[in-house]
């Protein structure tokens, strides 16, 4: 009895320390990729600078030199300001509830608290439901994880030289799918100059598909952000 136990705690710690290996292996695997790609994009981003010596296209430099300087301004708004992450999800969730009546926010309400998404708000105006929204939002741990990770690599500008240049590819390119998807949203945020920052809350938007419809309806408006914050 004593060896059979003596075994399955051998194996079981085993089991253990490979999953632990695992996940650790992954980890770095996914650091060295995540870099990898940030490297091939500053690179990308270096050559199409190469078009400023080529008369036939100075539009492509003066738009590369545009990025540039509105991404260093986004950078300065989120250096001064890391709420600028749940100002970005507010200005989104306002636009969907807003010039909605109180029966609306009445049935949105009901129908978030249907999926278990309870939103805190004293009481129910476009404005402080907008934030009551927002902080169940940016509450998701998920999206507290990810988002952390990707502000301290970018605020600290931890990947320096190139490596920041994939930053700014990163950001241009999806500041670009923003100005597709949802025009209004895009501009938005470019008055705040925010739009290079919109990257870092993509991933959010995707996964619920927020870009989708039109989301005209009490229940579109609700499923999305259902989705938002699961």
């Amino acid at each position: 009895m004593y060896h059979s136990d003596f075994i399955i705690n051998t194996l079981a710690n085993d089991e253990i320390l490979a999953k632990k290996l695992d996940a650790a292996v992954t980890g770095v695997k996914e650091q060295i990729l995540d870099q990898s790609h940030r490297i091939q994009d500053g690179a990308t981003r270096l050559v199409y600078y190469t078009s400023c010596f080529t008369e036939n296209y100075q539009d492509v430099c003066a738009k590369l030199k545009r990025e540039d300087i509105r991404f260093l301004e986004s950078l300065q708004q989120l250096i001064k300001d890391r709420r600028i992450i749940s100002d970005m999800i507010q200005i989104y969730v306002e636009s969907l509830i807003k010039n909605r009546n109180q029966s609306q926010l009445h049935y949105i309400q009901r129908t978030l608290m249907k999926a278990s998404v309870n939103i805190s708000t004293s009481s129910l105006t476009t404005q402080s439901f907008a934030l009551g929204i927002t902080m169940s939002i940016c509450l998701g741990f998920n999206i507290h994880t990810s988002f952390s990770q990707k502000i301290g690599k970018v605020s600290a500008l931890a990947a320096a030289g190139i490596g920041f240049y994939g930053y700014v590819q990163e950001a241009a390119e999806s500041a670009e799918r923003l100005q597709v998807l949802n025009p209004a949203y895009y501009y938005a945020l470019y008055m705040r100059k925010l739009e290079m920052m919109y990257f870092l809350v993509e991933p959010l938007f995707m996964k619920a598909h927020s870009f989708s419809t039109n989301l005209t309806s009490d229940d579109e408006v609700a499923k999305t952000i259902i989705d938002m914050v699961k």
